[in-house]
């Protein structure tokens, strides 16, 4: 596993140009997954492996098609000088499709104490509104370090949802079994990186979804999916973290607690800005009996239910928490997986 792990290094830091050369402009063609480039930076030093970003066919963006996945168009104009396509938001902000919504980057992150003998999970990390995953997610967030602090056996994948705009849809991501679809294109690029023997782990490796701000409709889209439905991906969840990203798809996040009670966790925090849906989402659990807690357990098992208020702004919460930290908190917290 060193010399995988290794051969990580050697292959994103740049010395072998054929796979870590820049990829052409426009969406990621079939087949071509695993062409990446290098983040400008190491995050984990001195000894960490470079995170890598990946163009996935299968990533939120951009869209072939204007429809946004539930028969309604997602471009609401074309600009006249140009000829690209525009989306308005609810606010009636004009966002240009080149520059927010034709982004097929996937950012990877193996830990440098990774260790592929022995069983691990993939965390799936959906950012919020005027974001990309470079300067938010890697710097301001400080992802990769939190992963790393964790000391947790695992592997990050985080997609590039809207590009700078405060909209929430996931695109792509919104049609039945998409999410899916990345995942197992992901899988196939960390394959390729760790080498084909680790193919059949990743498969059925463990998922936890973590959603902040504006990346709850991904996740709320994440969650729908049935066993049965020709994947077994609604059956590898098993847990999701929540940062003030609860704003709607109640009724989503409900089901799918109510159908795998006692198989998955559910961890959050809120603060000002999602508490009425937060509360909203406390009152149901109230309603159908469903025991849960207002503070972060010491440990955290399948079936724990926790949705905590916290006094942090809504930009600092998913760094600030209490506790600080909180995603590295988490996950040290999660049992081993299994």
């Amino acid at each position: 596993m060193r010399r995988a792990l290794a051969a990580i290094w050697l292959l994103f830091a740049g010395l072998s140009p054929a796979i870590a050369e820049t990829p052409p402009s426009g969406g990621a063609e079939p087949g071509e997954a695993a062409k990446s480039q290098p983040l400008p930076r190491c995050q984990g030093a001195p000894h960490c492996l470079p995170s890598f970003i990946a163009r996935l066919k299968h990533a939120p963006f951009p869209l072939e098609a204007d429809d946004d996945g539930a028969g309604r168009r997602f471009f609401h104009e074309t600009d006249e000088a140009t000829g690209m396509r525009v989306r308005l938001n609810r606010h009636g902000d004009r966002y240009p499709e080149r520059d927010h919504y034709a982004d097929p980057s996937v950012l990877f992150h193996v830990p440098p104490g990774f260790d592929g003998t022995k069983p691990f999970r993939l965390v799936i990390f959906f950012h919020g509104h005027q974001s990309t995953i470079e300067r938010d997610v890697v710097g301001r967030i400080g992802l990769i370090r939190q992963i790393d602090a964790s000391g947790a056996n695992v592997i990050l994948i985080a997609p590039q949802l809207a590009k700078d705009a405060i909209d929430s849809h996931p695109g792509k991501l919104i049609r039945p079994g998409a999410l899916a679809l990345m995942l197992a294109e992901a899988e196939g690029v960390l394959a390729r990186a760790l080498g084909q023997d680790m193919a059949p782990k990743l498969a059925r490796a463990p998922v936890v979804l973590i959603a902040y701000s504006g990346g709850y409709r991904a996740l709320a889209a994440g969650l729908t999916e049935r066993e049965g439905a020709g994947t077994d991906f609604v059956g590898r969840i098993e847990g999701v973290l929540v940062f003030d990203a609860v704003f709607g798809e109640l009724r989503r996040i409900d089901a799918w607690l109510k159908d795998r009670a006692g198989r998955v966790f559910f961890i959050g925090l809120f603060g000002k800005l999602s508490a009425p849906w937060s509360l909203d989402l406390i009152y149901r659990w109230e309603a159908r009996g469903l025991l849960y807690g207002q503070l972060l357990p010491a440990k955290i098992d399948r079936g724990t239910v926790a949705l905590i208020q916290v006094g942090s702004e809504h930009a600092d919460i998913v760094t600030e928490g209490p506790p600080r930290q909180p995603i590295a908190e988490i996950l040290r917290r999660l049992p081993p997986p299994h």
